[in-house]
């Protein structure tokens, strides 16, 4: 019999296995896996003279969390290197923040911000040109890009544009828009047009990406995350995590989603070329086994395509592929194995991409890969039992079930009576509609935090209280139902289901240690919850506490 190398006893363990749901204790094999689950005494027949014990000291212990839709290189670099913008920050109070970091980073290069919110945005689109100017004085002759808190919208100063080549001649990207005043460029930039300034902006050197996913590690490490999925994934991103992978450094699974689309209509070679090689290319710990594509905007922009006009200005939002591009894409993804992240928000959008994925299986089979629609905010009550039988999985991001300012700012645009029917999460639960969370880090929140969206599914409120009010709470659930979305679901959608997100015999042990037990506590106290330890392949690769403890 194979020995334990480590005996984890005395614990509050729930480990996500319906058939065993509890357990005291763990043993966990060199290898990471685990040998045993249920008493300490019933795993005794694992241990010998050089197993070591742990003892979890009565704590609450759960499968690591696996985050299903984030973007690691961008969100650690905002997170490392940009100056700080509260999204409920006025324009007045932005520009002191853009002086006090233009006047602190003394050394040469662009200037990072993020995020403004509407508040700032609806200035920035009142005063036009003069917004850019006041923007040109607070910052200097540095370039400057803050992006607005969607992450689909920008606004940049002249010396950005200038280094983006951007003048009165400049035509629209596909898919976006350089916003002009009588010809002048007022400095937003919306959609696809980000591109035009971003890719001005000094990529980071191959030593430096491996730097950026050693951090961005760690980081998720210290919140409880020992698994995630990048939505929109490069190839220089890959090479980073295989060289984390082969030093031993990667205590994470690592999902990735190839970019194959820049922009919206020029594909890419180099991400094609590394779909056709992925398996290769990726360490043990990795998978790429998913590609990206963008088919609508965002509802604080009106660039989600909605099936009815916006309230108050119409238009529907746009789509950034017809119904024939689409079902091409999918298609040729599809035959190939690679299952697809539709980003799609707009009910028009959502609606596109489930009657494209049915072509699919009519053509390809039903036993393809799944695929995945990212956001899906708004939804056609009709759509939800089809997103069940074609197998599409709802990618649940970011966490904007409870009042908060973003919901806000979408209720707003899009109006009351429509914004109350969105995140039907308990619905499609019980339509049987496989769900999996993310945080879309760091598009709305600056820092992952995985408990405050959990309590926000069980209560559908704010729970700082810094918000008022309760949105749709017919749509809360229970712990039983939201500790899936964080752990197996996520896992199983990504297609490493066999290998993490539950604690049972032969699966990786990836779990972390809790302050509190989360079935013993209110949904408000879940909130506070803090991440005492965290331990990926049985090895512990975070802890917040010390000897004193």
């Amino acid at each position: 019999m194979t020995k334990a190398a480590s005996l984890f006893t005395n614990g509050a363990i729930r480990t996500m296995n319906p058939a065993q749901p509890v357990a005291e204790a763990l043993a966990v094999d060199a290898g990471g896996r685990i040998l045993g689950v249920g008493s300490a005494r019933d795993l005794q027949r694992f241990v010998d003279g050089k197993t070591q014990e742990v003892d979890l000291a009565g704590r609450f212990v759960m499968p690591g969390i696996f985050d299903f839709h984030l973007h690691v290189i961008d969100g650690i670099v905002l997170r490392q290197r940009s100056f700080p913008i509260d999204a409920g920050d006025d324009f007045d109070t932005i520009l002191e923040s853009v002086r006090q970091a233009a006047a602190s980073r003394r050394e040469e290069g662009w200037l990072i911000g993020g995020s403004y919110g509407e508040q700032a945005l609806g200035y920035i689109q009142s005063a036009g040109p003069e917004a850019k100017r006041r923007l040109n004085e607070a910052s200097g002759d540095r370039p400057l890009l803050m992006f607005h808190v969607s992450q689909h919208g920008a606004f940049v100063n002249d010396a950005a544009l200038r280094e983006a080549g951007i003048h009165t001649e400049t035509p629209d990207p596909p898919g976006g828009r350089v916003v002009r005043v009588q010809g002048e460029a007022t400095g937003l930039l919306e959609e696809h047009a980000m591109s035009l300034v971003t890719s001005a902006i000094p990529e980071p050197t191959d030593i430096e990406l491996i730097d950026l996913a050693r951090a961005a590690v760690q980081y998720f490490n210290s919140v409880g995350m020992t698994g995630f999925v990048d939505a929109m994934s490069t190839p220089a991103m890959l090479r980073a995590f295989r060289a984390l992978d082969d030093a031993g450094e990667l205590s994470a699974w690592s999902g990735f989603t190839l970019a194959t689309r820049h922009g919206s209509t020029v594909c890419s070679q180099a991400a094609k070329e590394m779909l056709e090689k992925r398996k290769q290319i990726c360490g043990p710990h990795m998978i790429a086994e998913n590609a990206k594509i963008f088919l609508d905007g965002v509802p604080s922009l009106r660039t989600a395509a909605m099936i009815s006009p916006y309230p108050g200005v119409g238009g529907h939002g746009e789509m950034y592929l017809t119904p024939d591009e689409l079902f091409a894409e999918i298609a040729a993804l599809d035959r190939q194995g690679v299952g697809v992240k539709v980003h799609a928000i707009g009910d028009a959008a959502v609606a596109r991409v489930l009657d494209a994925v049915a072509k699919v299986r009519r053509e390809n089979g039903d036993d393809g890969p799944r695929h995945h629609i990212a956001h899906g905010q708004f939804l056609r009550h009709e759509d939800i039992g089809r997103m069940k039988q074609l197998r599409v999985i709802a990618d649940l991001n970011p966490p904007l079930w409870f009042v908060n300012h973003a919901s806000l700012a979408h209720e707003r645009v899009v109006g009351a009576e429509r914004y109350s029917k969105v995140w039907p999460i308990r619905t499609m639960l019980e339509a049987g509609v496989t769900m999996a969370l993310g945080s879309d880090w760091l598009t709305i929140f600056p820092e992952i935090d995985p408990w405050k969206a959990l309590a926000g599914l069980l209560t559908r409120r704010d729970p700082s209280r810094k918000y008022e009010g309760v949105h749709a709470p017919q749509e809360a659930i229970t712990l039983d139902q939201a500790l899936p979305l964080m752990t197996c679901n996520p896992a199983e959608g990504i297609g490493l289901g066999e290998r993490t997100g539950r604690l049972e015999v032969g699966m990786s042990a990836d779990m972390i240690v809790l302050d509190r037990d989360l079935y013993a506590v209110s949904s408000e106290e879940i909130a506070g919850t803090h991440v005492l330890k965290t331990y990926f392949e049985g090895r512990q690769v975070y802890s917040s506490v010390t000897s004193a403890d």
